[in-house]
């Protein structure tokens, strides 16, 4: 599903709190015969659903079950989430992803550390846009969010290929008996981000900053159970004078400790 719909223009000056936006499914086991619904939300409380982003705000759905191609229906935006009905007749572990149109903030001298602090910018990131944002000067952005969860149709056998073809994002790598990521590799354009900043946050808002190794991976503790969610995000500087800097916003979630065989 595409659509052409110009970005958002806004202008942020009093306190922010962070909300990441992610896909959280109502069920991360479903049956087949009928669709699996997963919830489009931005929330500070994760796994709590928040703010729902209009159909409008849909780049891009998509959705691989097994290996093959699933259905994905963009269905009526509710009060906390917009609704995604994925259906598939192919048992085994699959990935849906939700890619947002781009959008435009503004953000006033004051509110600018706050920007930076919430995301999990490399320092390097936020090093360049002190360097080139004048001081007092509101900082303008073009963002767009990549957002990306597993789910799993009758059965939770791991996909041999995790990667959706995101400019950036987290693919999981699964060990030979299990069916919850042992760790997960971050990727821009296919390759590698080293010694980037990734936020880990479980129920009950339990968070973790972790950073990625040479390749680009990040290993995640053995004994997690329950919503599990990470989220990465880049920054890059104008391309022209007067511009604004771009950032992609990734999230990725899973059920840590699931077994292989629905309920």
């Amino acid at each position: 599903m595409t659509v052409a719909v110009g970005g958002l223009g806004l202008l942020f000056s009093g306190s922010a709190a962070a909300h990441d936006f992610f896909l959280v499914p109502e069920g991360f086991v479903g049956t087949s015969g009928r669709p699996l619904i997963v919830h489009a939300t931005s929330s500070s409380d994760f796994p709590a659903l928040n703010v729902a982003s209009p159909p409008t705000r849909v780049a891009e759905v998509r959705a691989v079950v097994g290996g093959r191609s699933a259905a994905v229906e963009v269905r009526e935006k509710g009060a906390k989430s917009l609704l995604l009905a994925v259906s598939s007749d192919t048992p085994g572990m699959g990935v849906v992803t939700l890619q947002t149109i781009w959008g435009e903030s503004s953000w006033k001298p004051e509110m600018v550390d706050t920007y930076l602090e919430e995301h999990p910018f490399k320092a390097e990131e936020v090093a360049t846009v002190r360097r080139l944002l004048p001081k007092g000067e509101t900082l303008q952005i073009r963002s767009r969010r990549l957002a990306k969860t597993l789910v799993c149709v009758q059965v939770c056998t791991p996909p041999t290929q995790a990667a959706a073809g995101l400019e950036v994002e987290l693919v999981p790598e699964f060990d030979a008996a299990g069916t919850s990521p042992v760790r997960v590799q971050l990727l821009r354009n296919g390759r590698s981000l080293a010694a980037h900043p990734v936020t880990m946050r479980t129920a009950h808002d339990k968070r973790q900053n972790l950073l990625t190794d040479s390749e680009g991976w990040v290993r995640l503790p053995a004994a997690m159970s329950g919503p599990v969610m990470l989220v990465a995000a880049t920054l890059d500087p104008p391309t022209e004078l007067g511009g604004r800097f771009t950032t992609n916003n990734a999230s990725f979630t899973f059920e840590a400790g699931q077994s292989r065989a629905a309920d």
